[in-house]
């Protein structure tokens, strides 16, 4: 069956040294307003929902060449899909393969190395708590109930300031699998980690990096992000990504993706001799 013809999606992977030529390039091509084109360009890097036409993908390609950002036009039919990643709860490294276990331990699925495409960990905010910080007590307790007793409403409580309890970010590691095509998932602080055996420590703190050190040493093929290295070595000039919500990082988990992609299918072209442009 084929294509619709505007089934193009265009996907930015840098941010734009000149965002108004940006916006100006896609007024030009694809006739937006002018607020519109922003609202376009504030989403680089990304992918862009705006359906395209084959001729479109490749004149914004060009410009965008132009402007030293490194893009790619796909066919939506092509563009991964990694939602919803399936959760893992367990999960046993051994020599060929990543052996994820069910909810009662038992096999659900396997992984070979050569088939673990993707290696993302990062953190994700949560929201602080906001709590009273003083109960009402017992004597305000049995107030209310003799108020209600002799049908009188309970006494307006005092104006009090909530305390605000400030929570860490969870830690997450997202694995994207090829052929097929999946996505999973592992919290951190939601993990078995009784495959260790006698590397286990007492917290899923300390376990979660001794997990994903040997998962990085046996996936020697996987495209790692530097995220994930910062998490087992921070520095000043390396620091672990941190994302304000799950499906912020599902989202840039698939551009990191697309990106290892393009840097491959680009190194095909360099090696072929061939001019890479849109997908066809």
């Amino acid at each position: 069956m084929p294509m619709p013809e505007n089934d193009y999606r265009l996907i930015l992977f840098d941010a734009p040294d000149d965002p108004q030529a940006l916006r100006d390039l896609f007024r030009a091509v694809m006739g937006l307003h002018p607020t519109e084109a922003m609202q376009w360009v504030k989403r680089a890097p990304g992918i862009l929902p705006w359906p395209l036409a084959k001729g479109e993908a490749r004149e914004l390609l060009d410009a965008l060449y132009e402007q030293g950002i490194a893009a790619e036009a796909r066919r939506v039919d092509t563009v991964p899909k990694l939602v919803p990643p399936r959760s893992v709860h367990r999960a046993a490294i051994l020599g060929d393969g990543l052996s994820i276990g069910g909810l009662r331990g038992e096999p659900a699925h396997w992984i070979p190395w050569a088939k673990l495409e993707l290696i993302h960990a990062a953190r994700i905010a949560s929201q602080d708590e906001f709590r009273d910080p003083k109960g009402p007590g017992w004597a305000g307790t049995l107030s209310a109930g003799l108020n209600a007793l002799i049908l009188r409403g309970p006494r307006a409580p005092r104006t009090r300031r909530a305390q605000r309890i400030s929570r860490d970010p969870t830690t997450e590691l997202h694995l994207v699998r090829t052929d097929p095509l999946i996505a999973f998932r592992i919290v951190a602080d939601q993990m078995n980690y009784s495959d260790l055996g006698d590397r286990l420590r007492p917290s899923a703190a300390e376990n979660f990096p001794v997990f994903l050190r040997e998962l990085l040493e046996r996936a020697d093929h996987a495209h790692v992000t530097p995220s994930t290295r910062a998490l087992l070595d921070p520095g000043e000039e390396a620091e672990p990504t941190t994302y304000p919500s799950a499906q912020a990082m599902i989202d840039d988990t698939t551009l990191r993706l697309l990106w290892a992609w393009y840097r491959r299918d680009r190194e095909r072209d360099r090696n072929q001799g061939e001019e890479p442009g849109a997908d066809g």
